[in-house]
């Protein structure tokens, strides 16, 4: 699913989701009582057979002026169950720099816990955005790696004196993207960190625990806002290191089978854009609608398959 910030996570997560291979996997984010929506800036914990096509961005005007739009796919398999490979890719209109194919963006993912009564997941992957893959402004001569890890957490857990309160759930996504080449036509490839989190309210959690919501409409809406961070830590340029980032506010439509997001996208300071840009993607769940074919792992008879 398409990601505002890069991917990436500390290699200690990727040793840590070894020693839990035996976790189960969990049908689009599922932990216990809670279901975590895919959100558009950071990535949800959970590993699944899902497509999301398309995904349309209208990002805030650059502080050179220059203005981007983005229209992209990303397709999630199953290899085993709890582990997935994802793709990524697709156009980019920028003005000026005119049209370019973005490079390929792919990511094996583990989905290595979930705390079901407290309705924790967690995630550790490793993303590659593929060099020479792309073209016009979008090329690159060299891959980008990037350790990520994801993790959520809802708050069904509270007492029922706090009924209120349990339909928050929280995400969040910390990674580290590491450039293959030190330096392109004399200039630094800096390695970035980049962080966010998301505040989500389920009403459909509201509908199923706590209260009646007549509404077919309400009962299926996830509000939510994103905070997304990226700043450089190593091999940069001269000057001040200023930390970039988005407040994305807005909103999940979750049917059985699919849902629809939508958020605005508002930069946090100059250096990060001007004006308001606008997400918007339609995400199936594969699993849901092949359960015995498209939306099975590729190896579903190991330990831990259904």
């Amino acid at each position: 699913m398409w990601c505002a910030i890069s991917r990436a996570a500390p290699r200690a997560a990727l040793a840590a989701s070894a020693a839990l291979w035996l976790s189960p996997a969990f049908a689009h984010a599922i932990c216990g009582d809670r279901i975590f929506p895919a959100t558009l800036g950071i990535d949800d914990p959970g590993v699944s057979d899902e497509l999301a096509l398309p995904t349309l961005t209208y990002l805030p005007t650059n502080g050179d002026g220059s203005q981007e739009f983005d229209a992209e796919f990303s397709w999630t398999k199953t290899i085993l169950p709890g582990l997935g490979l994802s793709l990524s890719d697709g156009g980019t209109w920028q003005r000026p720099g005119g049209y370019g194919w973005e490079s390929l963006d792919s990511e094996a993912k583990y989905n290595f816990l979930c705390l079901a009564d407290h309705e924790f997941m967690a995630s550790a992957g490793l993303d590659i955005v593929w060099g020479r893959s792309g073209t016009g402004a979008q090329y690159s001569p060299f891959n980008t790696y990037s350790p990520v890890l994801d993790v959520g957490k809802g708050f069904g857990d509270l007492p029922a004196s706090l009924n209120i309160l349990r339909p928050f759930a929280l995400t969040a996504e910390l990674s580290e993207s590491l450039p293959g080449q030190a330096r392109t036509a004399g200039s630094p490839n800096a390695t970035t960190l980049n962080y966010g989190l998301t505040v989500q309210y389920s009403l459909p959690y509201y509908n199923s625990h706590i209260g009646q919501i007549d509404s077919d409409v309400l009962k299926r809406l996830v509000p939510l806002t994103e905070i997304t961070f990226s700043q450089a830590i190593a091999n940069f340029a001269p000057g001040p290191r200023l930390v970039t980032g988005t407040v994305q506010p807005g909103a999940v439509y979750m049917a059985d089978t699919w849902q629809f997001a939508l958020e605005a996208i508002v930069p946090i300071n100059s250096a990060s854009g001007r004006g308001v840009g606008v997400v918007g993607e339609l995400h199936f769940f594969l699993d849901d609608i092949f359960p015995d074919s498209l939306g099975k792992p590729l190896f579903a008879g190991l330990p831990g398959g259904k």
